[in-house]
């Protein structure tokens, strides 16, 4: 075997040094710009410079582009446009108002090249649909525009892309979309990159019956990642969230629809095929960006999941964002409405941000172990085991109404900062908080409400100074923490009743005057004094008190 050239080793290396920068600690911000190139994102282009194609004047089902450059396509063509050039050269499709129809294979299929650069036309439609999957060796090739290398995708005009065999867009290897109006229908995955997908701008939507948008090679240092930067993304995959999974807790109340009334029937996406809105190989970060998902299966997938910014609405069967291995939530704005779980992972950090769970189960589980519904599995009765699990909220906004634990770690569970509000069923084996190590509150403001007169296992929490009132509030009665000056120091809107309160904060000292209001009235006013007032234990201690975790 011949050694490899210098050039070879160092760009493993420099693949190597990337992929530990995707997994940076919570401080650290991911430079994007290091990950494309001007080509990437550049969508200007000369007809006097490039080569202009009516399709509409071909003879023939096949157009092949054999040479290096910028190309021009017009016109509507039943038939494919395949790009084969040599390995070091690039090609450049503008799509300048096309409809491209294959009755074998893609509508646009790159063979060989460096790279593939898609441009859509301002202001201009294009749609491609593909035809008869192509079997190439052990290869299906089964996608609406294809390419054997880089693909990237920028411009301002739209592409709607019908992937009537299996993918919409595919590339196998670093697929990058950094502009135009997308929307992409599939019969599997949407949107699927095997070493990378790269999500700069632009407006997609994708309707899928797999995942919407995937990276799935698991086999090389560097590769498998997501990164989302930027534009407004929305994907359904599957039926939609449609039901939750079935918890075997029987669900709680609430306002019904998706905040509430659940139902306890599998999701669509149990028969093993993989229904996640945005899954990772390996490592999956946000940046920025708008999106909005409504899957049958997990929000967001990965080994490790880091959200630094951007806007989420989310709603699905599963959860709503999931990581194998650490799941940190630096800022950005998060609405998980309806899901099994909210956050999970076998570390659970959340830095900042604003987020608000709705979950039928556990609003956030901290579990040792691998989720068997990523790539090569199906949930199985035991998704998570051993007691290596963290969940620490050191600052940001977290409120959680659960039919499950509120927050639930198979460890430890730590609270530094922030404001944390969890809502809870204390009365049927579930409650706010339960953890199997230690669980201290040294920071930030921590109102516990719940139902049935109960407070369990936060005589097991340590550090500040804590104290249960009962007090009542019907479904939607905002909970305030005012000090002796009216300045707020936490609120929490429970989307359930409750008639119970703990309240805790780092601004409050045993014996310092505070008030409590619900529903805007006042609930309490005096003096805060450590324990309980009027609420009970029901027995059950933090630490496996009844023997042990109760499987998940």
């Amino acid at each position: 075997m011949k050694n490899k050239p210098v050039w070879m080793m160092l760009l493993a290396l420099a693949i190597l040094l990337f992929s530990l920068s995707l997994h940076a600690v919570a401080e650290e911000q991911l430079d994007v710009t290091a990950l494309y190139k001007t080509k990437d994102t550049d969508a200007s282009w000369s007809a006097e410079t490039a080569e202009v194609i009516d399709l509409s004047a071909l003879d023939g089902n096949l157009l092949t582009i054999s040479g290096k450059g910028d190309y021009v396509l017009t016109g509507t063509f039943n038939g494919q446009v395949a790009v084969e050039v040599s390995e070091e050269e690039k090609v450049r499709l503008i799509l300048n108002g096309v409809t491209i129809t294959s009755s074998q294979g893609p509508a646009i299929y790159e063979k060989q090249a460096d790279k593939l650069i898609i441009t859509l036309a301002e202001g201009t439609e294009n749609r491609l649909t593909d035809g008869a999957a192509l079997q190439d060796g052990d290869d299906t090739i089964g996608a609406t525009l294809y390419a054997e290398d880089d693909l990237s995708i920028n411009g301002t005009g739209s592409l709607i892309v019908n992937g009537t065999q299996k993918h919409g867009l595919q590339s196998k290897a670093d697929l990058i979309i950094a502009g135009g109006k997308i929307a992409v229908i599939a019969v599997t995955d949407g949107i699927r990159g095997r070493n990378s997908v790269l999500v700069l701008d632009g407006e997609i939507s994708v309707a899928a019956g797999g995942d919407g948008i995937v990276s799935t090679r698991t086999d090389a240092e560097g590769k498998g990642w997501v990164v989302l930067a930027g534009g407004l993304v929305t994907v359904k995959t599957g039926d939609g969230a449609g039901t939750v999974r079935a918890s075997g807790k029987g669900g709680f109340g609430g306002k019904g629809g998706g905040r509430g009334g659940w139902n306890t029937t599998v999701s669509t996406s149990s028969d093993g095929v993989s229904q996640k809105a945005v899954k990772a190989a390996t490592d999956l970060t946000v940046l920025g960006g708008t999106y909005s998902f409504d899957c049958a299966d997990d929000g967001l997938h990965g080994v490790n999941v880091t959200v630094n910014g951007g806007s989420f609405s989310i709603l699905t069967g599963d959860d709503g964002m999931h990581a194998d291995s650490d799941l940190t939530v630096n800022g950005g704005g998060i609405l998980i409405a309806q899901c099994y779980e909210g956050l999970e992972g076998t570390n659970v950090t959340v830095n900042g941000g604003d987020i608000r769970i709705t979950a039928s189960d556990d609003g956030v589980n901290a579990s040792g172990g691998k989720d068997q519904s990523g790539f090569g599995g199906g949930w199985g009765n035991d998704r998570f085991s051993g007691s290596g699990a963290m969940l620490t909220v050191n600052g940001g906004v977290l409120q959680v109404d659960a039919g499950g634990d509120a927050l639930d770690s198979n460890g430890s569970i730590r609270i530094t900062g922030g404001v944390v509000g969890v809502w809870a069923v204390t009365t049927t084996g579930e409650g706010a908080i339960d953890f199997n190590g230690t669980g201290t509150v040294s920071g930030g403001t921590l109102i516990v409400a719940s139902t049935g007169g109960v407070m369990r296992d936060t005589s097991a929490l340590t550090g500040q100074s804590m104290m249960a009132l009962s007090v009542s509030g019907s479904q939607g009665a905002e909970i305030q923490l005012l000090d002796a000056q009216g300045n707020v120091l936490g609120s929490f809107t429970p989307l359930n009743a409750y008639d119970t309160v703990l309240v805790s904060s780092d601004q409050l000292q045993s014996g310092d005057t505070f008030t409590l209001l619900s529903g805007g009235k006042t609930a309490y006013a005096g003096t805060l004094s450590a324990g309980s007032v009027t609420a009970q234990q029901d027995g059950w201690g933090f630490g496996g008190g009844r023997g042990g975790r109760r499987g998940r």
